[in-house]
């Protein structure tokens, strides 16, 4: 696939290639674009929200590196968008476009919304292997403006209605398998219950006879 461009609301340019996971997620690979040339970062996964039962629907979740959505120490080409020191970006951030809808009829309206983080964006000094730790602000405020930018492209992209439906059957396939071992624990109790009758059937008869 050819490489595209995009611009963040600060002026830094990215150039990005983009491939599908194997649920329907969208890989984007990235490169910052320098006056000696591109240099690369790493990869930025985004997809629907991952827990099966949202508190709030709607929000996307950002992975920053390839792999493993559960462990962050199993994900490869993680993107280096860090200081110096805590070069790695690592984790993930739960965000909700919602927030870069502008409203007209605002009294204020914002012309650049950004997104909101609703947890600490983390640094370290190795792609895996190490602990993270809080990143510094110019990190976040990097971090933050690039993945604006992601997700603005990703909403406007015409194959993300295609690829969330994927990745809705596949979160629904593992809602089947979490209620599966609830109605079996419910089948035990009902045959235990059964046999408590059962007893209590007899006694009673017993009584009656």
């Amino acid at each position: 696939m050819p490489t595209k461009q995009l611009t963040t609301q600060a002026g830094s340019v990215y150039s990005y290639m983009t491939d599908e996971g194997e649920n329907g997620e969208r890989i984007y690979s990235l490169f910052r674009d320098t006056q000696t040339g591109p240099l690369p970062v790493g990869a930025v996964v985004i997809h629907p929200d991952y827990h099966l039962d949202p508190v709030t629907p709607g929000l996307l979740n950002v992975q920053f590196g390839r792999g493993s959505g559960e462990d962050r120490h199993e994900r490869t080409d993680v993107p280096v968008l860090g200081s110096e020191s805590a070069p790695f970006v690592v984790g993930q951030q739960l965000v909700n476009p919602a927030d870069l809808d502008v409203d007209p009829e605002a009294e204020t309206p914002v012309t650049d919304p950004v997104l909101n983080f609703t947890r600490s964006v983390r640094g370290a000094t190795t792609a895996t292997g190490s602990h993270s730790f809080r990143a510094d602000t110019k990190t976040f405020t990097r971090v933050r403006d690039l993945v604006t930018a992601l997700v603005k492209e990703y909403r406007a992209d015409k194959t993300t209605p295609k690829r969330e439906a994927k990745y809705t059957k596949f979160l629904t396939a593992q809602r089947a398998e979490k209620i599966q071992p609830e109605i079996d624990a419910v089948d035990a109790k009902i045959k235990a219950l059964e046999v408590v009758r059962a007893e209590l059937t007899d006694k009673l008869t017993k009584y009656t006879a």
